[in-house]
């Protein structure tokens, strides 16, 4: 099984669908089975998108959250859930979460774009609180699945929070120990040319908690999207992800 995620910045940069060229040709040449957007608000988009890379099951909730999951298996159950807004943003965020059947194995999936500001930590400690609480009523004792765009480094009490509290093991590290595996890298043109410049950090994450038999296998977590495409552009100003479970 192969998850992928991708915060795939909104309908910037110029043009927005040749970027997305390079997506699909990444899912197309990766076949994950799950895959996992954000910043991704255009249903009609998001539709053609299914089409386009073939997924049969899309969930796109009526609240306009960016969030976008798509799955060759079938949502027994899903839903969206707002999460604490920040004072320094317009906008809110949410976690959208489905219960999708693998193998005759129940999955629970969540995908999630925590607050972006670099000063803005106390908001994403109490949206991390909001994200454990709905997994917890969703998913106790049953495997699970949090990705996204977590705006948050590896060594954050935000991510170390999921870890200890949560439960989660961080699949990147564990393949690759050691290593910074930035996912907003300067040297991506549309982060490096971003108007609001950070510094480069990992903050995109495919997290896995459970022993069953979807996740205690973990076969290969990495960056995707790292490179411009044919025509020299590059999908988003983020990198992706992507792990596979054997």
């Amino acid at each position: 099984m192969k998850i992928l995620t991708l915060n795939t910045w909104q309908e910037l940069g110029a043009p927005w669908k040749d970027r997305w060229e390079v997506t699909f040709e990444g899912v197309g040449r990766l076949c994950p089975q799950i895959a996992a957007f954000q910043e991704l608000f255009n249903r009609s988009w998001a539709e053609t998108v299914q089409k386009r890379a073939g997924f049969s099951t899309l969930i796109f909730p009526e609240e306009n959250c960016g969030l976008a999951l798509y799955a060759n298996y079938p949502a027994a159950s899903w839903g969206m859930v707002q999460l604490t807004q920040s004072p320094l943003e317009e906008y809110f965020r949410g976690v959208l979460w489905a219960e999708l059947k693998v193998a005759g194995e129940a999955l629970y999936f969540f995908n999630t774009h925590l607050s972006w500001k670099l000063e803005d930590g106390a908001t994403r400690r109490k949206q991390v609180q909001e994200v454990l609480q709905l997994i917890e009523e969703k998913s106790a004792g049953k495997e699970a699945v949090l990705v996204g765009d977590l705006n948050a480094p590896p060594d954050s009490e935000e991510i170390q929070t999921l870890i200890r509290e949560g439960g989660f093991r961080d699949t990147f590290r564990l393949c690759h120990p050691g290593e910074a595996g930035f996912s907003w890298d300067n040297r991506n043109p549309y982060a490096g040319g971003s108007l609001h410049k950070m510094p480069d950090r990992r903050i995109d994450y495919i997290l896995a908690r459970g022993a069953g038999p979807l996740l205690k296998n973990l076969k290969s977590s990495g960056l995707i999207f790292t490179a411009p495409g044919s025509k020299g552009f590059w999908a988003s100003d983020h990198f992706g992800l992507l792990a596979e479970f054997q």
